[in-house]
């Protein structure tokens, strides 16, 4: 039974190594190549017969240490660059994955161009950016019925008064300001959906963190308010310098992070704890003096296993329910606020739930 399960495996382990859309090679405890895919041969510009059965270091970037083939348990990411025979250099990530803790060991290699992988993170982060729309959906249904429902009600008085002939100008005059606030305040919001749902390239302006802050606050206080009984406490510091960012982006990070602290607190509710803070610059050299701007998303969910707490960025990982979450959020709020080479942590609070900080140049 057992001789027949291994003599099916080689078929199947066959077909997947050669139909990965990466360029994907298999290296043993001796640093020998044991298998590869048919992308590693544009990639690395050689036939697969001249990897396979040869050390691995004949195609190993100069400028990466060499592979811990004797660790079960790490997996390393890297951007470098292979070399062709023809001297060519292929921008490329390097992914190392030990593909198995038993003997004899197997470390896999996956090289994808970098191109590659922005368009994937690009598409990820379109991906969850519409999986948000569908979310806020409900939010900027409360938030427009207001200003709407002014409108309609400020038309339907200066109908009537006007049929009895009791309309001053003075009181037009506020009908007209009470109409016109209104539909400001409509155009204003559908402009942050319309903003935030825009994929584009990265576009950094002078901008308010405050501002981009209450933008993402816009878009979720009345439904998180009405359908989740849950509190906002904003505490954002006045009169900050401005920032260079891309708006868009940026309040997609304090969404993705205001959505997740919304979901942990499920179904009980509680309060989300929003902060905003200039770092001042100091005469030392430590982590701070990188970064110029600060704000935190705290909620009072249950917390995160310390085991998991760096994993929650991950793509696709997620601790709800199956449908219940993309798996994206966090990791394209990392990656975001990395493109802005800024930095973001969580921690768990010393009493319940947890909190992510993000740090800005």
């Amino acid at each position: 039974m057992v001789d027949t399960l291994i003599e099916q495996s080689v078929p199947f382990y066959d077909y997947l190594m050669q139909n990965l859309r990466e360029g994907v090679l298999m290296v043993d405890a001796e640093g020998i190549v044991t298998a590869v895919t048919h992308d590693i041969v544009s990639l690395l510009g050689c036939e697969a017969t001249e990897l396979v059965g040869k050390p691995y270091t004949r195609f190993w970037p100069n400028d990466l240490p060499h592979l811990e083939l004797t660790d079960s348990s790490a997996v390393h990411y890297f951007e470098t660059a292979v070399t062709q025979p023809d001297g060519r250099r292929i921008p490329v990530a390097l992914t190392i994955i030990p593909a198995t803790s038993e003997t004899p060991m197997q470390t896999m290699v996956s090289i994808t161009e970098l191109n590659r992988v922005h368009q994937l993170n690009e598409a990820l982060s379109h991906t969850q950016r519409l999986a948000g729309i569908g979310t806020l959906t409900a939010s900027v249904a409360h938030e427009l019925n207001t200003p709407i429902s002014i409108i309609i009600s400020t038309c339907s008085n200066m109908k009537y008064e006007l049929e009895d002939n009791n309309l001053s100008v003075e009181q037009l005059q506020h009908y007209i300001q009470m109409i016109e606030q209104s539909a400001w305040r409509s155009a204003r919001i559908m402009e942050l959906l319309r903003d935030y749902s825009f994929d584009n390239n990265l576009q950094n302006a002078v901008t308010d963190l405050n501002m981009v802050i209450e933008n993402a606050l816009t878009l979720v206080r009345h439904q998180f308010q009405g359908d989740y009984k849950i509190e906002l406490s904003v505490d954002l510091q006045p009169e900050m310098r401005s920032i260079v960012c891309d708006h868009n982006r940026l309040t997609q990070v304090v969404l993705n992070l205001l959505i997740n602290a919304r979901d942990a607190m499920l179904p009980q509710g509680g309060t989300i704890s929003v902060k905003s803070w200039e770092i001042p610059e100091s005469d030392g050299v430590d982590l701070d003096d990188t970064y110029r701007f600060g704000f935190s998303v705290c909620d009072e969910g249950h917390g995160i296993a310390p085991g998991i707490l760096e994993k929650v960025f991950d793509p696709f990982f997620t601790t709800k329910p199956v449908g219940k979450g993309t798996g994206l959020g966090l990791f394209v709020a990392r990656r975001i606020v990395e493109q802005h080479n800024g930095r973001i942590t969580v921690t768990n609070n010393p009493d319940d739930g947890v909190t992510f900080t993000v740090l800005l140049p």
